[in-house]
């Protein structure tokens, strides 16, 4: 019993030793604070979505990248001066392309979003690249949009396609149960963040949880 005991003792301080070593790697390997200018488009001068709805989005972004290192903080908020709410074409889509911030994630939450490829199913998000402006990419989020969109959409900007694996965040199939980033997508994501500070496409915050 002794020496089970001393066993089990010295196995606690080996779990210890490598959470601390996980908890520091994770510091290690920390890339930075991403920033996100976001723009809701209003409909008779109120807005198409509410904070809470904000903070919910932002809340599972966090959660799902932040152990991978990246995180992200809003930069700049402002109502969205677009003649229409609801986008319906691939050219709606490309115009926002003329109200994108520079070095920055851009994400516009819009009243609603129609699928162009089938020109019926209402879609929920998008990242998109505009055909005028190819250089030009970022998020649009619709207003019936679930907690879970604003992080898969950033999945398609850090690089990741869609999955078949059940309640994976690039996945469309979900129980209710948790949502979550495998190895491989969170290896993908941490490359494509580095290549997105490298290349001048986003600045890092400076100073932020994460830095």
């Amino acid at each position: 019993m002794h020496r089970l005991g001393r066993r089990a003792f010295a196995s606690g301080l080996g779990a210890v030793s490598v959470l601390h070593a996980l908890r520091a790697r994770a510091t290690e390997a920390a890339i930075g604070t991403f920033p996100l200018s976001l723009a809701i488009a209003a409909v008779e001068g109120r807005r198409v979505q509410d904070g809470a709805w904000q903070a919910a989005e932002l809340a599972e972004a966090e959660r799902l990248y932040a152990p991978l290192g990246v995180r992200f903080r809003v930069v700049s908020e402002r109502t969205l001066a677009i003649p229409r709410p609801d986008l319906e074409t691939r050219a709606d889509r490309d115009a926002l392309a003329t109200e994108c911030a520079p070095k920055v994630i851009n994400v516009f939450v819009v009243a609603s979003l129609r699928d162009v490829d089938d020109g019926v199913s209402a879609r929920r998000g998008v990242h998109w690249r505009s055909s005028r402006h190819p250089t030009q990419r970022y998020i649009i989020v619709s207003s019936i949009a679930g907690p879970n969109v604003l992080a898969h959409e950033l999945g398609h900007y850090f690089g990741n396609g869609h999955s078949t694996v059940v309640d994976n965040l690039m996945s469309y199939n979900r129980t209710g149960g948790e949502v979550f980033l495998d190895p491989r997508q969170g290896a993908t994501i941490r490359s494509a963040a580095r290549l997105a500070v490298t290349s001048g496409e986003v600045t890092l915050e400076k100073n932020g949880a994460g830095d």
